[in-house]
């Protein structure tokens, strides 16, 4: 007789050496269980995963476990003990991308205290046969995606970008990654030029070496000067011996290069001249033409810097841009705070698309930092907006202060001296010698005007000097109103 097979009713068992991909999440996002389907599927073991903490963002590493946990993250409505299924966005181990449909199920114990998340992964299902996802999660899912697709191009960089005004820039940043010229960045303030030049940089060959930032709008003379000495002293090229081991500067960014001063321009260009191993980025707010116009710039530092001219956009210029920044902002904030939010109500975007942003970027940054520490929910509301936008949009959307009535001059003098000669000539009973005297001016010319300004009277002229003129009203009185 054959031999019965062992039955087992161990729920490990069947988990665990499943090849449907199942994983844990306690309820402080810490990794608990991930079984051999998930190891074949991501190329990660159960042992590199295990007690990581997952965060509700996707992230910029090419690799990495941190990468893995994040997507394996459920949504913060799953965390609050909701039942959902969402599209995933996972990195394998080999560093290539894998988009999947993850089931989310909320494990309470008795008390009806959540105490994990139970997570199975499967195929996305063909288009049209998704489940309803809700705007929030569909968005994080998007955002995901495009990283993947911008590290593919740009390495490590957390580039976030996928307008038409946005594409000439990749382009450019792309031709950077590729060589060492010298680039130099314009726009706004808050547009993100030193973000592009750290990508530039640390995308590019000299990334094993230092990223040196140095702001000539802030720093003095003295400092400037202090700080490149220990810089062309500790490039290879430089006077300075090198110290075997020793990290080198690799890039040098100029923020708000105009203030460099110019016997520093003149120093660099002779330095840098020859290409070499340092490469230098700089940035400015100002119009390239007027740098070089206004002498801020030498001719040959700026001919020198300028060889690839990156111009970046306002944010307020890249509407479809704005959500999956804001999406990515709030993601980072994720992975640095304990609460999670998992994105925005749909009552939202209609008021951030209509703000001007005049702070660009690092405005956006601050509005979904102070919404992300005001919200309650799993998402943002409109009243989670921080006072200081509301009350900037409100201000922004009320019409302009209505123009002034114009002070024509011209016609205000013409009336007011028509007024003081007819007074003039009332007082001296139209007799123009004794109106001219007391206007102060000749009679030929009080004459000339009369006649100019038409002035007209039915009386007839007194030309006796003794007789005594009427009293009429002092001229100093005669008011100016138009």
């Amino acid at each position: 007789m054959a031999k019965r097979k062992k039955k087992t009713t161990d729920l490990g068992y069947w988990l665990g050496s499943g090849v449907t991909p199942v994983f844990v999440v306690d309820a402080e996002r810490r990794i608990r269980a991930f079984n051999t389907g998930c190891e074949a599927l991501t190329g990660w073991t159960a042992g590199e995963l295990v007690g990581e903490t997952c965060h509700y963002g996707s992230v910029s590493e090419i690799a990495g476990a941190a990468a893995l946990a994040s997507g394996l993250c459920p949504p913060p409505e799953a965390l609050g003990g909701e039942k959902l299924s969402a599209p995933v966005h996972l990195v394998h181990k080999e560093g290539h991308a894998l988009s999947r449909l993850a089931h989310f199920f909320p494990i309470h114990d008795e008390k009806k205290r959540l105490t994990g998340v139970l997570g199975i992964i499967s195929e996305l299902p063909p288009a049209g046969q998704l489940p309803e996802v809700s705007p929030a999660r569909q968005l994080h899912a998007e955002l995901a995606t495009l990283r993947s697709n911008l590290r593919s191009r740009f390495g490590p960089g957390t580039i976030v970008a996928r307008s038409m005004l946005m594409r000439r820039i990749l382009g450019q940043v792309e031709l950077a990654l590729n060589s060492q010229a010298f680039v130099f960045f314009s726009g706004a303030p808050g547009t993100g030029k030193e973000h592009l030049a750290r990508v530039v940089h640390f995308g590019g060959a000299g990334r094993a070496n230092w990223f040196v930032p140095l702001d000539c709008r802030r720093l003095g003379p003295d400092e400037l000067y202090r700080v490149w000495n220990r810089i062309l002293e500790s490039s290879p090229t430089g006077t300075g011996a090198r110290t075997l081991g020793t990290s080198l500067p690799g890039t040098v960014f100029l923020a708000d290069v105009e203030f460099l001063p110019r016997d520093l321009q003149d120093r660099l260009v002779n330095f840098c001249s020859q290409p070499g191993p340092l490469r230098l980025l700089a940035s400015t707010t100002r119009s390239l033409p007027e740098l070089v116009s206004g002498e801020q710039l030498r001719p040959d530092f700026y001919a020198m810097i300028s060889p690839l001219t990156i111009e970046l956009p306002a944010l307020a210029s890249r509407p479809d841009d704005l959500p999956l920044l804001a999406q990515h902002f709030l993601e980072e904030l994720n992975r640095q705070e304990q609460r999670q939010i998992g994105g925005f109500d749909e009552e939202v975007w209609p008021l951030l698309a209509r703000y001007d942003w005049p702070g660009n970027l690092d405005e956006l940054a601050a509005v979904v930092r102070e919404a992300h520490a005001h919200a309650t929910g799993t998402v943002i509301q409109p009243d989670d907006l921080p006072y200081r936008f509301r009350t900037a949009l409100a201000a922004q959307e009320l019409p302009p202060p209505p123009e002034p009535p114009p002070m024509l001059l011209d016609a205000l003098l013409t009336k007011l001296e028509t007024r003081l000669i007819t007074l003039a000539l009332a007082r001296s009973r139209n007799n123009k010698s004794r109106a001219a005297e007391i206007l102060g001016i000749n009679r030929a010319r009080l004459l000339r005007r009369i006649e100019q300004l038409r002035i007209g009277s039915d009386q007839p002229e007194t030309d006796d000097p003794g007789e005594e003129p009427v009293e009429g009203p002092d001229l100093m009185d005669v008011p100016t109103e138009p």
